[in-house]
């Protein structure tokens, strides 16, 4: 059979026509897409739906709907009516009511909306439907007004899992809130599929008191997601709580219909937590339900007395032995009482029991070790814990060396002895010379107060002498003048 030239071009004109979007009315507009994601498109730009999952289908008319708005889906090419491949919801305005009128599943009326031109459909396919062209029609108030071609595709979970181990700690007898976001701690999610995911985690421990920080965050496709965990204690005492932990994604959105079971992930990561509740700085250790806390590095001057303190706390009755190495062990003290070793102590699981280390850094530039023996006598359970001490040098002390230290003192001795004298002399001088100035002028001024004495007397003499001078001549004028009067007296006579 010989096909003409006009049936392959109508077959290659359909084929085109056949995934090219189609539109019967102007001022419609359509956007689909997985709630939180971003837009997906295929090949040819035409939109993607993901069966399995909810979209939203929002639809921008050109007038408000009167009576009703119907979107239809179905598999092009293809004639069977069910799941795997015809599907419709509506929108009934008179009655304000959303409905899927073909199986009754697929639409969530309280996500659903109206508001003028726009309406936003929350509606769903079977995981199990058909991947392949679909063709979405839009009628509204009985009568079709446009058409689009979607691309539906198969839901595909691809994702990696990845977790540290968690580390808490605790101040005994507290209450604490902890977060592994402080640690830099994480569960991770690489979600390399086509629908979002979300983590979810379970404990064998603490299961109250163990969670996500950040729960509500989702995996989205082709995103890297980090979530922390928060840890909400109660007051405890000494412990060490280890707890194992279950994560495990699931699928966001999920649909809930018949192919639903095809989106459960097989895939779990297991991941482990310490929690210590015990004194900072310190090293907590357990020997079944004792733990023991030391300091577990110190460091000390050679010939020093290091002291620190140990605790216990359990339920138990013990042995207690301590042995030194390059180093000296001076004492252990139960409050003021020195215990004889090996001890035999009783534990409380409500309170520490305090012991006080003495130890003698007599070995120099080493490190000394501290060794604990514990053991308990009801189960004959024995453990050792250690404590190290790094001993700094010896001082340096020879006879050279005191010789010349010796004489650098001298040397320094007398410097600073030279440099006391000048200072001194040159205080002095200075002081002497101040003092000489201050007699010169003082001096100075009695001299020329004496100058000036000699001269006023001499000045006085010559008054003196002028004026004996001038009253021997008014003498001798008078004498001259009282003659003139006796002889005129005389004459007269």
């Amino acid at each position: 059979m010989r096909i003409g030239p006009i049936a392959v071009l109508a077959a290659l004109l359909f084929s085109a026509l056949s995934v090219v979007p189609a539109t019967a009315s102007e001022g419609v507009d359509l956007s689909l897409q997985i709630p939180g994601e971003a837009l997906l498109f295929g090949e040819n730009g035409i939109p993607v739906l993901v069966a399995g999952v909810w979209h939203r289908v929002s639809v921008t008319l050109a007038s408000q709907p009167q009576n009703s708005l119907a979107l239809w889906a179905h598999l092009v090419g293809y004639q069977k009516q069910d799941m795997s491949s015809y599907y419709r919801w509506e929108r009934d305005e008179t009655n304000d009511t959303w409905f899927d009128p073909l199986y009754d599943a697929f639409i969530r009326p309280e996500l659903s909306s109206s508001g003028g031109t726009e309406v936003l459909f929350h509606i769903g396919i079977d995981a199990a439907a058909i991947p392949g062209t679909w063709r979405l029609e839009i009628i509204q108030d009985g009568l079709p007004i446009a058409e689009w071609l979607l691309e539906v595709r198969s839901p595909q979970i691809s994702y990696g899992l990845s977790s540290a181990d968690f580390n808490f700690r605790a101040e005994p007898w507290t209450a604490a809130t902890l977060s592994s976001e402080d640690q830099g701690q994480y569960l991770r999610v690489i979600n390399q599929g086509n629908i979002p995911l979300r983590l979810h985690v379970s404990f064998d421990k603490l299961q109250n008191r163990l969670s996500l920080v950040n729960p509500s965050d989702v995996a989205h496709v082709n995103d890297d997601t980090r979530y922390f965990l928060r840890l909400t204690l109660d007051p405890r005492p000494p412990q060490i709580i280890k707890v194992k932990g279950v994560s495990r994604v699931e699928v966001d959105h999920v649909v809930p219909s018949p192919g639903a079971s095809q989106l459960l992930p097989a895939i779990e990561g297991e991941f482990n937590l310490n929690v210590v509740v015990g004194r900072t700085g310190y090293s907590v250790q357990a020997l079944g339900n004792l733990i023991f806390q030391t300091l577990e590095t110190l460091r000390a001057d050679y010939g020093s007395l290091v002291t620190w303190q140990v605790y216990l706390t359990g339920d138990q009755e013990v042995s207690f032995q301590v042995e030194v190495n390059e180093a000296r062990l001076v004492g252990v003290l139960q409050g003021e009482s020195r215990l004889v070793l090996p001890a035999v102590l009783t534990t409380f699981p409500d309170a520490e029991l305090p012991l006080t280390m003495q130890v003698r850094t007599d070995v120099p530039s080493t490190v000394a070790e501290v060794t604990f023996t514990i053991r308990i006598l009801e189960t004959g359970e024995v453990k050792v814990f250690r404590t190290t001490i790094t001993v700094g040098p010896k001082p340096i002390d020879t006879p050279i060396i005191r010789s010349y230290l010796w004489l650098f003192a001298s040397i320094a001795s007398v410097s600073v002895l030279a440099l006391v004298s000048y200072n001194h002399w040159k205080f002095v001088n200075l002081t002497v010379g101040k003092r000489g100035g201050v007699r010169a002028s003082a001096t100075r001024g009695a001299g020329k107060k004496e100058q000036t004495k000699r001269e006023e007397k001499r000045k006085g003499r010559t008054g003196s002498r002028k004026k004996g001078a001038a009253r021997g001549e008014d003498q001798k004028q008078g004498e001259k003048g009282e003659k003139r009067k006796s002889k005129e007296r005389d004459n007269g006579l």
